[in-house]
């Protein structure tokens, strides 16, 4: 084995024999991407940083606190009444509880694709945020479930870092940029902030799809195959990542980058490879074929589900900008002794604002600009940046852009959320600009640029401590929470940090102009030393970024901790449906508060919705933007929905047998001083939180019922107002099993043609069969189910498989046997020797 000596320049690396053996290969690999290695170990090493309060507050990521104190069956006085975090409740009552039915399921053999324990029942692959095919969430599929959340957290914290870290490499970064860019979008504000909800899912994979993007253009013949397949596996785990809404916002911002890109490479240069646009085209339409399965019968759930009637385009106030500096200007959310309900007095609330970045990253993304603004990326990059912020704040007289957006149809998307493509923008432009500035710092040009970004981000930072001054401020709706000296203080306390950035920041430029004056006698040494100093920035940046978010998130060493309460409870309702009876706000005509009301208004009397699916309990009460529309609409108590503030919320009160009948509820949950409704029979007892609940029995009421139906004729039919339906003596549901989420078994005795009563959700997907034979299913009342049985009928199958879903099954098939298929034959041509 002959090895030579490293070469001077930077970047060199041994170069060994064709005979080396298979240990210096590794060790000349190893050499040859140490700077990666250690850029992609550093943002490994942030991320785990940032979700270090695990390791002392325990494992289970999510506010814990706000589940347990939204219901007097999980509250208890043993326990600590203190909220970390007043806001992100979604975390806990959602993200986390969706995780645990998606991993329970999967553990049993089956596959998420119904959730049975909400209510009558709803689609849980087809609600998108539940994920139960997103990368991060497969991942956590692999560990224990007490963990499983957290992981999943960190693989969204790398799939963000590493993706930005491959962009800026791809653009001509070398590691230690990369790894700036790819820290900074990881824990900017509104990715990290948004970590533990589902929105974060899809905006994760922002890198990785510019990544692959970039090599699809510029892949050359026979090395195509895998840049293909990278991706169309991006593009199809970002929609398997959730949250549909982000997907338009995700797709606009790209957009826009890629056609300022274009524009500037069709104007001022070599023009576009329409070709390398045509492999781009054909990639992502794999990748939609990957994630068929998903958005094909999705589509239509969402269409019929609440989601689609939820309006929040108004963008937010071009003020909040500022916030791109500054993390907590406004305040926080996080609860303490002194300030129990937080100190954020901004608007919306404050996961909607959050935007920082940090001085560092702004003062590199301007340098970048100011240097580079003729090249084709750096244009993209800035229209996508501007876009994003016309799209994300409102610029006053109207808001015209977030108007503009709604009238196309897409006013049920909160716009602001593009915020995150914003950052995504910066952070490569950041990382561009740490790249400049390591090779061409000895240019006077480039120290100038510099210094006057440095100048602008002090006046910026100024103006804010400036207009640091504020008068009283309500937090949380509520005026005077905050006197003028204390939100003064909170505002002033938030410009410590980007104060002392600016300061290491002056330092740096000092810095750089000595080593320019300084003759040294290597141009290596004078390198190394520049590099140093921008890694102290990279470090400096981390530092930031770690410590505005660490706070932000919630763990405990258990998810949901049980109460006697809820143990008395699942003892005595087992796997039947649960109603809660409690003090209710009714929607009169009269009402003209912004207080959620009716079946929209949350009374704490049973578990909170969603928060049930977590403790095996089925209630019927739902918190799932995938819920029909016509839930709402065939609930049969009027005047009790027409708040809509309660957005997806569904909680009505079970105050009557006929109700309870209705639905199939077995037992409910009176709060006293309410009487037990007429016809209910009381179970026990029990006193939670200082409250005392009745928890009662609803005689003959069950998920599945028979009765035969008649007209005026006598004549079987399928029901309708002039139909009746009658139990008759020899009718008989023998056994009800239900071996998965997603399957009913039932065994009958029928002697006659019969209606069967199904109290299940009537989401289309659902199939019947009698003995074998499949039959038709009917919408009935309260948004459920029936058919009409043959006479000797012993048993009924009823199957949830959506048709769209089975042919986007085949279509994902087949674009993974096209993939391959190119493989192989991309494998053929390079082993096929050229013509003479």
């Amino acid at each position: 084995m002959t090895v030579q000596s490293p070469k001077d320049d930077y970047g060199s690396h041994y170069l060994l024999s064709q005979r080396s053996s298979s240990p210096a290969r590794l060790t000349e690999l190893l050499y040859r991407h140490l700077g990666d290695l250690l850029g992609i170990g550093f943002i490994l090493l942030v991320a785990v940083a940032y979700l270090s309060p695990s390791l002392k507050d325990g494992l289970a990521f999510g506010p814990t606190g706000i589940a347990r104190q939204v219901s007097i069956l999980t509250a208890s006085q043993h326990l600590p009444h203190q909220i970390h975090n007043v806001t992100n409740g979604d975390i806990i009552t959602q993200g986390v509880a969706w995780n645990t039915l998606d991993w329970n399921l999967v553990h049993h053999g089956q596959f998420p694709l119904w959730n049975s324990l909400s209510g009558t029942g709803l689609p849980q692959f087809l609600n998108f945020e539940s994920a139960p095919m997103a990368l991060p969430t497969l991942v956590g599929y692999l560990v224990p479930l007490k963990e499983s959340y957290l992981v999943t957290m960190l693989v969204k914290l790398l799939i963000a870092g590493t993706g930005t870290y491959v962009v800026v490499r791809l653009l001509g970064g070398r590691p230690l940029s990369a790894t700036l860019g790819g820290v900074t979008m990881m824990l900017s504000g509104p990715f990290s902030g948004w970590l533990g909800w589902s929105i974060s899912g899809p905006l994760a994979w922002t890198g990785w799809i510019i990544a692959a993007t970039i090599l699809v253009y510029r892949s050359p013949p026979h090395q195509r195959a895998w840049r293909f397949a990278l991706l169309a596996a991006a593009t199809a785990f970002c929609i398997y990542g959730g949250f549909p809404e982000v997907y338009f916002l995700m797709a606009g911002a790209l957009l826009l980058l890629l056609m300022g890109l274009g524009i500037a490479k069709q104007v001022g240069y070599q023009g576009v490879d329409w070709r390398g646009v045509g492999r781009i085209a054909i990639a992502f339409g794999i990748g939609l074929a990957f994630a068929s399965p998903l958005w094909m019968p999705g589509i239509a759930i969402l269409r019929n589900s609440i989601r689609a009637s939820q309006i929040d385009s108004s963008g937010l106030p071009l003020h909040t900008i500022s916030l791109l500096a500054t993390q907590g200007y406004n305040g926080l959310p996080l609860a303490t002794s002194r300030f129990p309900q937080g100190t954020f007095f901004g608007h919306a609330n404050y996961f909607e604002t959050a935007a920082y970045v940090g001085v560092i990253a702004l003062v590199l993304a301007a340098t970048c600009i100011g240097l580079a603004w003729r090249r084709p990326v750096v244009i993209g990059l800035v229209v996508c940046a501007l876009g994003s912020t016309l799209v994300a704040y409102d610029l006053g007289t109207g808001a015209p852009v977030q108007h503009l957006i709604s009238s196309l149809g897409l006013g049920n998307i909160a716009l602001q959320r593009i915020l995150s493509e914003l950052t995504f923008a910066i952070a490569i432009l950041a990382g561009l600009g740490l790249e400049l500035l390591l090779r061409h710092w000895r240019k006077p040009q480039t120290r100038t640029v510099f210094v006057i970004s440095i100048v602008l981000m002090a006046l910026v930072v100024g103006l804010l401590w400036g207009h640091s001054h504020v008068g009283a401020v309500s937090v949380n709706g509520q005026l005077g929470r905050l006197t003028s000296a204390q939100a003064t203080a909170v505002r002033r306390r938030s410009l410590y940090w980007p104060t002392f950035e600016l300061v290491l920041l002056v330092a740096a430029a000092v810095g750089i102009s000595l080593l320019a004056r300084v003759r040294n006698r290597t141009t290596r040494g004078s390198d190394r030393r520049m590099r140093t100093l921008m890694g102290m920035l990279v470090a400096l940046q981390a530092v930031f970024l770690i410590f505005a978010g660490v706070g932000i998130n919630s763990y405990n060493v258990v998810s949901y901790p049980t109460t006697p309460a809820v143990s008395t409870l699942k003892s005595i309702v087992g796997s039947s449906l649960v109603g809660i009876d409690g003090p209710s706000t009714p929607c009169g005509h009269q009402n003209t508060s912004n207080q959620p009301c009716g079946l929209r208004a949350w009374n704490e009397v049973g578990l909170y919705p969603d928060v049930n699916i977590a403790y095996g309990i089925d209630e019927f009460a739902l918190h799932d933007p995938i819920t029909p529309l016509a839930y709402f609409d065939s609930f049969p108590v009027k005047n009790d929905d027409r708040n809509s503030q309660g957005t997806n919320l569904f909680a009505p009160a079970i105050n009557s047998t006929a109700l309870a009948l209705l639905y199939g509820i077995r037992y409910v949950i009176v709060e006293a001083p309410l009487p037990i409704p007429t016809g209910m029979h009381l179970v026990k007892t029990i006193v939670a939180s200082g409250t005392t609940v009745s928890i009662v029995s609803v005689p003959g009421s069950r998920r599945f019922s028979l009765g035969r139906t008649s007209n005026t004729n006598g004549k079987p039919t399928t029901g309708g107002k002039s139909a009746s339906t009658s139990q008759q003596p020899h009718d008989q549901i023998l056994h009800v099993a239900h071996p998965s989420d997603a399957r009913y078994v039932l065994k009958l005795r029928t002697p006659a043609v019969n209606r069967l009563t199904i109290r299940i959700t009537g989401t289309p997907g659902w199939h019947a069969s009698a003995n074998g034979h499949p039959i038709a299913l009917h919408r009935s009342a309260g948004d459920l189910m029936s058919a009409i049985v043959p006479a000797g009928t012993r048993s009924v199958v009823l199957t949830y498989q959506p048709t769209l879903f089975q042919v986007g099954e085949d279509l994902a098939f087949l674009g993974i046997l096209g993939l391959i298929g190119y493989g192989l034959i991309e494998i053929k041509r390079r082993r096929t020797p050229a013509r003479p």
